[in-house]
């Protein structure tokens, strides 16, 4: 006989008509030579009374079934059948002998994995200018009244889940940076007049997507006295991986007191097949949970996405920090408390280019008075 498809060993024509002959018990043994001193004993034994084989290792003996063999005269006809060693079972060779079978018991090599690969690099940051989005412009932070006997500047708020608004007498110049500037010397960046960044934390929803630079970050600019937020880009197809965004988000950032909002940075072109109620629901839900945990929070897009691509009841709820560079003012409908103007900007103490930013919210008298953002 010969064994079918198993991983210990083929019993060749020869051994088994050896075998045969022989009445009574006949092992297969594995001899305790110098070669396999350290191999497990193991050997095969014949009951030619029951015409069954055994397999005896260390002493315990296991019968091995009828089904893992063949007939001889089938070898003729049937094709052989190869099967790879798995991982985690021994791999047996067998030597023919005029008097023994030598057994030889070895272990298949660990298969060993790499890791798992990461999400490619962030590149969404630098963006064509949306040129063409130059009308309808809306000062959402001041409306003037005309009299026929003066002029009155009236300043207008909103309510929110979190606060209400205060609005800055003062404009306040500011940037925001990721890896992707690298290296930065912050007391340069500060002398150079500017008054707050807003610093990536992350990306996606997975624990190696934290931005590489974001501690390096924000402990710099927090060391110079800049006002310091974060945001977190999104790549989020539905409200479960928002909610794993977030959660990741918070577990960053934790540990940090932030004087700029929690920024939910919604942009990617993998969401553009996405309707109007999933990109509203996944951007509710992810500033809902940053809220829970106490945290000011905002809104990130450029204006093609904050005016058709989001429910305006969002505007209702959070903060708008809107993206249109090249204009005099950004083309959206709505409220909003900090304007990217710039992909291009150079800053001293940034060796590449920089997203200038202005805020128009004095967010750092806000958060400290509500004691949110860790204070």
């Amino acid at each position: 006989m010969s064994f079918k498809g198993l991983k210990i060993f083929s019993v060749i024509a020869a051994a088994s008509v050896m075998l045969s002959n022989i009445s009574g018990t006949v092992g297969a043994r594995v001899n305790a030579d110098s070669d396999n001193a350290d191999k497990p004993s193991v050997y095969i034994e014949y009951d030619a009374g029951s015409n069954e084989y055994n397999v005896i290792q260390n002493g315990v003996t296991a019968k091995l079934d009828s089904s893992y063999f063949i007939a001889e005269d089938e070898t003729d006809t049937q094709p052989a059948v190869t099967t790879a060693p798995a991982a985690s079972d021994p791999v047996v060779t067998a030597v023919p002998s005029t008097s023994v079978i030598k057994v030889v018991l070895t272990t298949a090599p660990e298969e060993k994995f790499s890791p798992a690969g990461t999400v490619p690099e962030y590149i969404g940051r630098y963006r064509a200018n949306a040129l063409s989005e130059r009308e309808s412009i809306y000062n959402a932070f001041t409306t003037t009244t005309t009299t026929t006997t003066t002029t009155t500047t009236t300043t207008t708020t909103k309510a929110t889940t979190t606060t209400s608004k205060f609005v800055s007498k003062k404009t306040y110049e500011g940037i925001d940076v990721s890896r992707w500037q690298n290296e930065i010397d912050w007391k340069k960046v500060k002398a150079a007049g500017i008054d707050f960044v807003m610093i990536r934390a992350g990306y996606g929803m997975e624990d190696d997507q934290v931005d590489l630079n974001f501690h390096a970050n924000i402990k710099g600019a927090q060391a110079v006295g800049l006002d310091c937020g974060v945001y977190w880009y999104s790549y989020a197809m539905n409200t479960n991986e928002a909610l794993k965004e977030a959660k990741l988000c918070h577990k960053t950032i934790s540990g940090y007191k932030l004087t700029y909002p929690v920024a939910f940075d919604i942009e990617d072109p993998s969401q553009n097949s996405l309707s109007v109620q999933e990109m509203t629901d996944i951007t509710d839900t992810f500033c809902s949970y940053m809220e829970s945990k106490g945290y000011y929070v905002t809104i990130y897009s450029y204006t093609s996405i904050l005016n058709n691509r989001l429910k305006s009841s969002l505007y209702n709820k959070y903060d708008v920090w809107v993206a249109h560079p090249g204009v005099d003012k950004p083309n959206f409908s709505g409220a909003y408390g900090i304007w990217q103007y710039s992909f291009k900007g150079r800053v001293n103490g940034i060796n590449n280019d920089v997203d200038l930013d202005r805020s128009y919210v004095s967010y750092p008298e806000i958060i400290k008075k509500y004691k949110l953002n860790g204070f």
